[in-house]
């Protein structure tokens, strides 16, 4: 038997996809106006695709080149509310339902509360990472290449390796001394500490952190304890050195040494 089928099983409108050249048209438009949902409209699709698709393994290039967008929109963002607050904006004056003129109105609160919104994004995108700044540099060549459906993971490794090398402490002569697996171990040493430094407080896993055990910390571990606040808590020094700091300090109007343990700011 043969099946029939009715012209209203299949959709007759399939949903639009995100073709290259609306990620670039999609990607021009944020960096003008800041706007995701706006964005997305201004190309036919919606605010969820946008986001689906940044969330892909696909969408590695599109994800990185939205906030080098965002870096963009918020310098025009800048700009436009510096001087809206240098010299207000234009208000129509309306009296029972009639236009009867026009006046200028200015409002320093929200400037300052917009500035202050910009500068925390900014803030968010910065924790990023640098590489999203090598983005914002490269932004026109790179939206462009997304436009021409292009494998962007040259260019991705490329502003990667830049912020590496932008983040990396200076070479000195000691470093020069050491061996290819000494400069591996230290560079895994301070890629650690700014993945600590970036996260959150209360995020950070003090699970293996028994302060008891203190002497027997790596730096990495002191490096957790400061950044949880672990080292503020009532009681931690106590349990950390209950002997005391310094047992022989005994001069005579002197303090012994202070109870701050490492710093790695």
């Amino acid at each position: 038997m043969t099946t029939q089928y009715s012209p209203t099983d299949q959709p007759q409108n399939p949903a639009p996809s995100w073709t290259p050249e609306k990620q670039r048209e999609f990607l021009e438009a944020l960096a003008r106006c800041g706007s995701v949902k706006a964005s997305a409209a201004y190309v036919g699709m919606s605010r969820e695709g946008a986001y689906r698709l940044r969330r892909r393994q696909e969408g590695r290039a599109f994800d990185r080149a939205w906030d080098a967008a965002l870096i963009h929109a918020r310098d025009l963002y800048a700009e436009t509310l510096l001087e809206t607050g240098l010299h207000g904006w234009t208000e129509t004056v309306w009296y029972h339902g009639e236009e009867v003129g026009e006046r200028t109105r200015f409002s320093p609160g929200l400037l300052l509360a917009a500035l202050a919104r910009l500068d925390a994004k900014a803030d968010g995108l910065d924790l990023a990472g640098e590489a999203v700044r090598e983005a914002a540099a490269d932004f026109d060549e790179m939206v462009a290449a997304i436009g021409e459906g292009e494998d962007c993971t040259a260019m991705l490794e490329a502003q990667d390796r830049a912020a590496q090398a932008r983040r990396a402490p200076p070479p000195n002569a000691y470093m020069a001394e050491l061996t290819d697996d000494e400069l591996f171990s230290r560079l895994e040493m301070f890629q650690e500490r700014e993945r600590i430094a970036a996260t959150a407080p209360e995020d950070v896993d003090t699970s293996d952190l028994d302060p008891h055990e203190a002497d027997g910390w790596d730096d990495l571990q002191w490096a957790r304890a400061e950044r949880s606040g672990m080292m503020d808590e009532p009681g931690f020094w106590e349990k950390a050195n209950p002997d005391g700091y310094d047992d022989d300090w005994d001069v005579p109007g002197e303090d012994g040494p202070d109870k701050t343990g490492p710093s790695f700011h």
